[in-house]
């Protein structure tokens, strides 16, 4: 039997959905529930209210593993925030004033995750991560999770939670234009949008249009068996077809160039495109290693590196990775292998 096999698995490509015809391109309110006058949940349907319609696109929120979030739907990449007292401090208060002199460090060189073009969100923009569905806080759920004291962006994302009857809310960069000494909070308990006093107080999440000179797309893979290790491990990546004109697809000869083996093990490490759907265009990239025993264990496995196209960056969501993977005998572990994106 032969220590690896390339199998070729069907391609799934996820990429920001398009609307279909009068759909809106909005995002979604998130809200599931219907209630009448009285508050009281009623059956959603022949209401009329938001949760009968789910109008709009659903959100599509992906870990970038940087410290960051982005939107699949709008592109927008939002930072994390952390329990750690840092800069991405999530109980941290600022003025409007301080709010935009955060924004400044991030984008002091290195720059925070390798972005150098963080701002405070405009108020809409603050509005398209508000889950409605939530509350206390009513953010998107990626934006809370494994939020343990102590904590980072790298492994951790945190909101605020806001006591009963606060009304703390995270600035946007939007001012009021009834009263320019004012600017808008988006409310961190309702997602309701409430114009505040600069020199107030409030919380802040920067923002960023993914915008880089080359992209780093890092492969981690897992086992079912945590204690499986493999002899040969194949990662899959598909990407869509608007991203073929990037350096080390297609034909070119430095595919294996742009690949960085993770693992640390020695062995035979190769990387090529294939044409999945026989259209003429490669639209996968096979990255591999075999060893003569078995020690390759979950975990980094592979860094592919890209240049940008046009203004457009990647997304992590651009790209889906499929495992195969097998022990010293030949036999089949079963597994994943998740995709992660950095810009640099």
């Amino acid at each position: 039997m032969t220590k690896r096999a390339l199998l070729l698995i069907a391609t799934l490509i996820f990429t920001p959905a398009a609307a279909s015809h009068g759909e809106s391109l909005l995002p979604r309110s998130g809200q599931k529930g219907c209630w009448n006058t009285a508050g009281a949940r009623v059956n959603c349907n022949g209401t009329g209210q938001d949760a009968a319609a789910s109008a709009g696109l659903k959100m599509r929120l992906i870990d970038g593993g940087n410290g960051t979030i982005t939107d699949a739907n709008t592109r927008l990449v939002w930072e994390k925030l952390s329990r750690d007292g840092g800069v991405h401090e999530r109980n941290t208060l600022y003025t409007w004033d301080q709010a935009l002199a955060k924004i400044a460090t991030l984008n002091t060189p290195p720059c925070f995750a390798n972005v150098c073009t963080w701002r405070l969100p405009n108020v809409k923009e603050l509005q398209s991560i508000v889950d409605y569905e939530r509350k206390q806080p009513a953010f998107a759920k990626q934006f809370l999770r494994k939020c343990q004291p102590g904590c980072t962006v790298a492994t951790c994302s945190c909101t605020p939670i806001p006591a009963a009857g606060s009304t703390s809310g995270f600035w946007s960069s939007t001012t009021n234009r009834i009263a320019t000494s004012e600017a808008f909070q988006v409310l961190n308990m309702t997602g309701a949008v409430a114009p505040v006093a600069k020199s107030a107080t409030g919380h802040v999440r920067a923002v960023a249009e993914p915008v880089c000179a080359r992209a780093i797309v890092t492969v981690n893979v897992s086992y079912d068996d945590p204690l499986a290790q493999g002899a040969g491990v194949t990662a899959i990546l598909d990407y869509p077809t608007d991203l073929v004109s990037m350096p080390g697809f297609g034909s070119s000869s430095s595919v294996l160039e742009r690949l960085t083996n993770l693992t640390g093990q020695s062995g035979i490490f190769s990387g090529g495109d294939n044409d999945s759907d026989a259209d003429g265009t490669d639209d996968r990239l096979q990255i591999g290693l075999v060893l003569g025993s078995p020690s390759i264990v979950a975990g980094p496995f592979a860094d592919a590196e890209f240049d940008c196209v046009g203004p457009d960056a990647p997304l992590v969501s651009d790209f889906a990775c499929a495992l195969d993977a097998s022990d010293e005998n030949g036999d089949a572990i079963a597994g994943g292998c998740v995709a992660g994106l950095r810009y640099e």
